[in-house]
């Protein structure tokens, strides 16, 4: 074989192994959009929080979609005033992981319940995590008035 033909093996390779991470990441999508109530026992690729905020759940949640927007390869899969489905997709091989935020109200003021999860394999190097703990840095930078849900 030429030595020409031997450089495009890897990226043959790389394109065959993206086409097939997409084909099985829409096998495995979620039923629904939405929020799931938790991360499935002994999971090493899902992450989870919930935490309290100030301002209007409405409030909270277009800032955190605006934080989503500004970040790269991602796709809003189901939008409403209070919650959000986004899929991300990781650099380089384009797994895709889902990411749901939630916002409401109680007594005692607004809370955002973030939930984030790979689609694909059984860990995730701490990437859902690191999302997660990205988007509460991002909210924690945003001054929101103090509101009464």
């Amino acid at each position: 074989m030429d030595r020409r033909r031997w450089i495009l093996i890897p990226p043959a390779i790389w394109i065959a192994c993206i086409m097939l991470i997409q084909i099985l990441g829409a096998f495995t999508a979620p039923a629904s959009s939405e929020m799931p109530d938790e991360c499935p026992e002994g999971s090493r690729n899902c992450a989870r929080m919930m935490m309290g905020l100030d301002g209007t759940p409405e409030e909270v949640h277009s800032a955190a979609m605006n934080w989503i927007e500004s970040q790269g390869r991602t796709e809003v899969e189901l939008q409403s005033e209070n919650t959000s489905h986004t899929v991300f997709r990781t650099p380089w091989m384009l797994y895709p992981d889902d990411f749901f935020i939630e916002t409401g109200c109680t007594e005692n003021g607004t809370w955002i319940q973030i939930h984030s999860e790979s689609r694909l394999g059984i860990g995730d190097m701490g990437v859902n995590q690191e999302r997660i703990d990205a988007l509460l840095d991002h909210m924690a930078t945003i001054e929101l008035e103090v509101s009464d849900c």
